[in-house]
């Protein structure tokens, strides 16, 4: 078969040139009709053909067809205006969302920001930790050198408005949102400090970076604590590690507690601080069960060579946490996990980005430890379990809700048990509203000049949570338990049966249940 780019030789041909002559009057007539005829085509085919223009230029598989006619049967028939980009938006996430899978999930423009946040430790805004109590939204901490304390915010203030808009009935995400805003802005908050009258107090914004490791020191033992695998975490890890070393430490508590993962390559990173070069950090195993080590890739940190490393985990300690606590647990015998269940989270996510900047991030793989143990919906197991006190598991008060002597309910026992810890003598811990809660709670009115009815309601409530919040910040029970452990104060026996009797009056959820909550709020 000859080629079609072939040249041929005019010399060569076998027709013969021929003149012709057309009349201009027929030549103008027909190139019309052939106008004519190619519009009435080209409507006809668009009106009755099968394939709508919705189809041109992309995946015409079958599986789409449905998609397709539903997409057109919305755009050309619905009643009102439909905004196409939004249909499209919403067919993507209802598919990711069929995957039934809580940690797979499409992203538009703002939640990819937000999602790159968490990766990366900086956001724009004023640099303050804010919380609710009751109805009211209130800064626990100005971060050191931030806007916020530049511009004279305080612990305690209560934020009532932003730019004039009042916080009334919003939540802190809702309040947040209201606060961050781009770098070089200004936003003024409208605060109330103590029996002050509201004011207003202007925060330039800025870019804040919140590190994900801390590093302290109590009676000897050297505390990290890592709230997220984000970038650079290695790298902060090697520096609190290294002053540890400077200090002359030899225990090591590295804190995973509600440290719910994040990049798996700053994980294994970390573990490289503890385990030589060219070994498995963990293992990926895909759809069809093929299993890919993952090496540590250089040399580790000699620093860490004498140290002893207790791994405190909990509830909230998933993911990238647990392949830290994993494969440190099935590398050396002597390492100690305590605290509680882990998460169990034994799944990683791949992410894709778009143009438009959304993104899709689904599950891909699943991993296990060095010696081939998949965690997921079972967690790591301490081996020191430490369970926090009732305190932590109290019923957070609704201030519109009113309990008074005689009443029997379960949130009686909470009161109690906020009494007690706060040092107010509540009597029996149960059901009953008697007497002595009575007593207890005038005694805590009249510390705080309340009026002392002997009810929990209102303001009572209000303060009654906050004070308890406070206790718990300043008194970290499963640290404090586990450091009496190290230091030898108790032995291992005998501090597990201090935390259970602290542990005895309050139910605690189950890890089920706990992962239920989880998934059903995720956006990890």
């Amino acid at each position: 078969m000859g080629n079609l780019n072939e040249n041929h030789d005019p010399k060569e041909t076998n027709f013969k040139s021929k003149k012709i002559s057309i009349n201009p009057f027929w030549l103008i007539i027909t190139i019309l009709a052939a106008v004519i005829l190619s519009s009435v085509i080209t409507a006809l085919s668009l009106e009755a053909g099968t394939e709508k223009a919705v189809n041109v230029g992309t995946d015409t598989r079958s599986e789409f067809s449905k998609l397709y006619s539903v997409y057109d049967t919305i755009s050309t028939d619905f009643y009102d205006e439909v905004d196409n980009e939004e249909l499209i938006e919403s067919a993507i996430d209802g598919m990711v969302q069929g995957l039934d899978d809580p940690y797979s999930e499409y992203m538009n423009m703002e939640a990819t920001d937000a999602f790159q946040e968490t990766v990366t430790g900086d956001f724009e805004g004023i640099g303050a930790e804010v919380i609710q109590e009751g109805n009211r939204i209130i800064i626990t901490s100005p971060m050191r050198g931030s806007p916020a304390e530049a511009a004279g915010i305080e612990p305690g203030d209560q934020i009532i408005a932003v730019d004039g808009e009042s916080l009334e009935g919003m939540n802190t995400t809702e309040a947040v949102q209201l606060i961050r805003g781009e770098k070089g802005t200004d936003v003024v908050l409208t605060i109330v400090r103590g029996e002050s009258e509201p004011m207003d107090i202007t925060v330039t914004r800025d870019t804040i970076h919140i590190d994900s490791v801390t590093y302290e020191e109590f009676d000897g033992v050297g505390h990290i604590s890592i709230n997220r695998f984000q970038q650079g975490t290695t790298e902060e890890f090697e520096e609190s590690i290294n002053q540890a070393a400077e200090d002359g430490i030899e225990d090591i508590i590295v804190d995973f507690r509600y440290n719910p993962g994040g990049l798996l390559s700053e994980a294994v990173t970390l573990i490289n601080q503890f385990i030589p070069e060219d070994e498995i950090a963990l293992l990926l195993e895909d759809s069809d069960g093929q299993q890919m080590p993952l090496m540590t890739e250089g040399p580790h940190n000699e620093n860490t060579e004498d140290m002893n490393l207790h791994i405190l985990i909990n509830e909230g300690s998933a993911s990238a946490s647990e392949v830290f606590a994993g494969a440190l647990d099935d590398h050396f015998e002597d390492v100690i996990i305590a605290g509680t269940q882990s998460f169990g989270k034994g799944v990683v996510q791949q992410t894709q980005e778009f143009s438009d900047d959304s993104m899709l991030k689904y599950t891909n793989t699943k991993w296990l430890t060095p010696e081939g143990r998949w965690i997921h919906n079972e967690g790591i197991t301490p081996e020191l379990e430490l369970v926090n006190p009732d305190y932590y598991r109290v019923e957070i008060l609704n201030e519109d809700d009113v309990y008074t002597e005689d009443q029997e309910s379960e949130t009686v026992i909470s009161i109690k048990v906020a009494l007690e810890t706060l040092g107010y003598e509540a009597g029996t811990i149960n059901e009953v509203f008697d007497e002595t809660l009575t007593s207890a709670v005038e005694s805590f009115q009249e510390d705080n000049d309340l009026e002392a009815d002997g009810n929990v309601t209102g303001e009572t409530s209000r303060l009654l949570m906050s004070e308890l919040r406070n206790y718990i910040n300043e008194n970290d029970a499963q640290l404090e338990y586990l450091i009496s452990y190290i230091t030898g104060e108790h032995g291992a026996g005998e501090i597990e049966e201090i935390a259970e009797d602290n542990a005895r009056h309050i139910e605690i959820p189950t890890l089920e249940e706990l992962q239920e909550d989880a998934s059903e709020n995720s956006t990890e």
